[in-house]
């Protein structure tokens, strides 16, 4: 056995020592970029108080005839639309030639709904939130940095 072996195996064996123990350590985290256009899909968009629709009111606070003619507007139909949407969430599974002979090709098996509450902005799927805290804070962060 050649004298300078052992030496060389003490060597590799001790620098492979920091090698595994880098290896084995916790990856770095993950840095996400969100651009200022993710941003602006985050942040709800709320009007200044100058821009809102006040009926009577003209430009400048200026009395004017009201657009809305007795019997019509909101309060002619009314539950016209509902405060809350239901969206159905189907899918055809069996969709394609081989199963239309058999007449499968229009089964459809539903998924869950989403629902929007109108009155609150928000959206659930089979009942759970859609966005939760994780969106909020992302929009708050965006906000913050002054997207609107």
């Amino acid at each position: 056995m050649s004298p300078w072996i052992i030496p060389l195996a003490a060597v590799v064996i001790g620098l492979s020592g920091p090698v595994l123990a880098q290896a084995q350590s916790e990856p770095p985290p993950v840095r996400i970029t969100i651009t200022k256009t993710d941003c602006s899909r985050l942040v709800r968009h709320v009007p200044a108080d100058d821009v809102t629709y006040r009926p009577g009111e003209g430009v400048g606070g200026r009395k004017v005839a009201p657009a809305d003619l007795p019997g019509s507007g909101a309060n002619a139909i009314p539950n016209l639309v509902p405060d809350v949407l239901e969206i159905p969430i189907d899918i055809m599974p069996l969709k394609g030639k081989a199963y239309a002979t058999h007449g499968l090709d229009q089964t459809t098996s539903q998924l869950g709904i989403v629902r929007y509450d109108m009155l609150k902005g928000t959206f659930t799927f089979n009942g759970e939130p859609i966005g939760g805290e994780d969106q909020a804070a992302l929009a708050e962060a965006c906000a913050k940095r002054g997207v609107r």
